[in-house]
């Protein structure tokens, strides 16, 4: 123990390295600990998060009194033991977070803070912190996601030279789903909403999201998504309809406007921060480009003034120091300038393909291949291309093209449907879950002949995998033929329930189709029993049903009965709605995480083993970091014309949709809310306001600095409107304003 105890030293620089990575390390483990299930869903203990921000924190104490004293004589109330075990580890959890959180906001990172702290250091953030963030983002405790939410900010702020991918992940796929998910809470997509604020506030942060993802034909459009989330947040409609409700749907329905407006207004600030760093990214790059810590945040004062002193010296601060820049430094903004602009092309052309392809499949594929995405000739490349994009292709069109008859095209569309089950993994797989797999990335066509080739070749694939299952790929074509026509039977409306196939039909259907032989009764009865429990359908069908059922009344997300119902009157009932949308979203929770931890793992394998030695990884490190910093570039202020291509249309029209409706304040509102709430309501308007006009001037200053007449126009147009002067209205405060 004693040798390992040394071996493992010496892989560290020095023994404080070694103390300092095994302290992290066990404080990332603690704030990990799976808390114990108490059916009591956002229980706190008692517990509150020492330094909190009051920004971050709004509104837990309103919670807590309004917890307290109150008794609960449920049933299903935690045993005394189970509380207090409870709060241990709650309490061990929320102190490791608010340790880390501390030594993140309280540590220099600049200079070569990183280069001197050794390789285990970056291993122990990739392996150990950014998981411990991601089980504890989504939790369930509001405390532990406002400390997770929180300690997010500067780890981007510091790390993200050496975390690209964890920040895709984190972003794409727990940020946004938790955003757009109808069964988060409110005040979880409000933390995420001021996550996004405090992110926004940092130019030089801002700038290298844009520089290494827009700007990078390999990743995903980070800082457009950014925008577009927040403008579409931000222009979100009430959760329900504005009629009268009495009882305990009253006061929940105007909890839930209040919260509503309090999102809006968010995502607004965080638009308009964004706003604040390009315009900031203009007028004092050069005070801010060697700020690479991330630590100077800005915040636009409410009476910023445009005068022409913005505009000028910046443009003849500009030339020198472009002057000075090093050839390489020259064609490195060139090479990104280019590549931003031929990725754009590429979503342009991408984007006529699909609207092609809806209307004709072969002029979709004939329009991608002259524009050099991929060989028309080439079955392999049109299966990869229909297989990439069943996302955003139309199924129905997919479906038709693969089932097309053998003299369509010489047979072309023949081939491409053998290519494209070829590229599928059905090994191991239970037979109706790889029809399930199979059936996602197209709609079956309505045509027996068309359904016929289509199975066949998935019933040959299927056996050629998995022969140990059936003797016979024609035993696999019948039954899948049949599974189809079952699933049909079982879950078409149009089909009286008497008429529907019985588990005994469908076995006595299947008899003797394995050249002569029965299949086993168990393997029939086991596909009979999941058919029935979940039909196979598109996740499109699952969706459009959610809708309608929404417009009928039956969402669960917030659409309330009528005011006539006896179930408005009782708080039982909406306790019941909550329960369901914390189960629903406890699975989300679940597929956010799993979904994640496979997008980490892939960038895991390539990580640094605390255990090899500092000098093997030095070189290996500095040269596997691939991440472009805005004092590299030699880019200055470049960047910001496309990104404020980016922003300003989603910005006005989120600007636009609360100037007009004074943040949803305008209309029946009046006739419904309390006194109280229309106070409330009414100073929400008035900052929802200054927040609107404040980041229109800067867009309006940022567009001439930019030269974009049309963004500028745009808005100066709009403060027109907003004046309502000449229209004979009667004018409000915003209109003065």
């Amino acid at each position: 123990q004693q040798q390992e105890n040394l071996d493992e030293a010496e892989s560290f620089p020095s023994l404080n390295h070694r103390d300092a990575f095994l302290v992290l390390r066990t404080m990332c483990k603690l704030s990990m600990r799976t808390l114990p299930d108490t059916n009591t869903p956002n229980t706190t203990g008692g517990l509150q998060s020492s330094g909190s921000n009051t920004m971050w924190d709004g509104g837990t104490k309103d919670a807590q009194t309004r917890d307290e004293g109150q008794v609960s004589l449920s049933p299903r109330e935690p045993s005394m033991a189970t509380t207090q075990a409870m709060n241990s580890a709650l309490e061990s959890k929320i102190l490791a977070l608010e340790l880390l959180l501390y030594v993140l906001q309280n540590t220099d990172m600049s200079g070569g803070f990183l280069l001197h702290s050794g390789p285990q250091f970056q291993y122990a953030i990739r392996n150990y912190l950014c998981v411990s963030l991601l089980k504890n983002c989504t939790s369930n405790n509001k405390a532990v996601v406002n400390l997770s939410l929180r300690l997010f900010v500067p780890l981007i702020h510091n790390f993200r030279f050496h975390l690209k991918t964890e920040i895709e992940a984190f972003v794409t796929n727990v940020f946004f789903v938790i955003l757009d998910s109808k069964n988060s809470t409110m005040e979880h997509k409000i933390r995420v909403a001021i996550l996004f604020e405090e992110i926004c506030s940092d130019p030089t942060t801002l700038a290298e999201i844009f520089l290494n993802y827009d700007c990078d034909l390999s990743a995903v459009d980070l800082f457009h998504r950014i925008v577009n989330t927040l403008s579409r947040v931000a222009k979100t409609d009430e959760p329900v309809k504005s009629h009268f409700v009495a009882g305990a749907g009253a006061t929940r329905m105007e909890k839930m406007r209040k919260e509503q407006r309090e999102l809006r207004l968010y995502a607004m600030r965080a638009l308009k921060q964004v706003l604040a760093s390009l315009h900031h990214s203009f007028v004092d790059f050069g005070s801010n480009n060697n700020n690479t810590n991330g630590n100077a945040c800005i915040e636009m004062d409410e009476s910023f003034e445009v005068n022409s002193t913005h505009s000028s010296p910046t443009r003849a601060a500009v030339a020198p120091t472009e002057s000075k820049t090093s050839p390489s430094s020259e064609s490195g903004k060139k090479t990104l300038v280019q590549i931003y602009d031929s990725k754009k092309k590429r979503r342009q052309e991408e984007a006529e393909a699909v609207l092609r392809f809806n209307r004709k499949p072969s002029a979709g594929i004939a329009y991608a291949a002259k524009c050099g995405h991929l060989d028309a000739d080439s079955p392999v490349e049109v299966a990869k291309y229909l297989l990439k994009n069943k996302d955003v292709l139309e199924k129905t069109q997919i479906g038709e093209y693969l089932g097309r008859e053998a003299e369509y095209q010489n047979g072309f569309s023949l081939r491409v449907l053998h290519a494209y089950v070829n590229m599928l993994d059905f090994k191991d797989l239970l037979f109706d879950d790889a029809i399930r797999y199979y059936l996602s990335g197209f709609r079956l066509p309505g045509e027996a002949q068309k359904i016929d080739r289509i199975m066949e070749k998935f019933a040959e694939r299927y056996t050629i995998q998995n022969p140990t299952v059936f003797p016979t790929a024609d035993a696999a074509f019948i039954l899948a033929f049949s599974v189809i026509m079952l699933n049909t039977d079982l879950h078409n409306p149009a089909i009286k329930e008497e008429r529907r196939m019985t588990k005994e039909g469908f076995i006595r259907n299947n008899r003797g189709i394995c050249d002569g032989q029965d299949l086993p009764e168990e393997l029939l009865t086991s596909l009979f029993d999941r058919i029935q429990s979940d039909p196979i359908s598109l996740k499109e069908d699952d969706e459009a049903r959610e809708r309608v059922g929404e417009k009928k009344g039956g969402s669960v997300a917030g659409t309330l009965p009528s005011a006539l119902s006896p179930a408005v009157l009782f708080s039982s009932h909406y306790d019941e709605i909550d329960r369901a949308r914390e189960t629903n979203f406890q699975k989300e929770r679940d597929q956010i995480v799993r979904t994640t931890e496979t997008l980490l793992k892939r960038k895991r394998h390539h990580s640094i083993d605390p255990g090899k030695s500092h000098r093997h990884y030095h070189g290996k490190l500095r040269s596997s970091v691939k991440f472009v910093q805005t004092v590299d570039t030699g880019l200055r202020d470049e960047y910001v014309v496309p990104m404020f291509d980016v922003t300003w249309a989603p910005a006005l029209a989120a600007f636009s949709t609360a100037m007009e409706s004074a943040n949803g304040t305008m209309g029946s509102l009046i006739n419904i809310a309390t006194d109280e709430e229309l106070a409330l309501a009414a100073e929400n308007a008035a900052e929802t306001t200054e927040v609107c006009l404040s980041g229109i001037r800067l867009a309006v200053c940022t567009a001439g600095l930019c030269g974009n007449d049309t963004a500028r126009d745009a808005f100066m147009l709009a403060l027109v409107s907003f004046s309502q002067l000449g229209t004979g209205a009667l004018l409000e405060q915003r209109h003065v304003r």
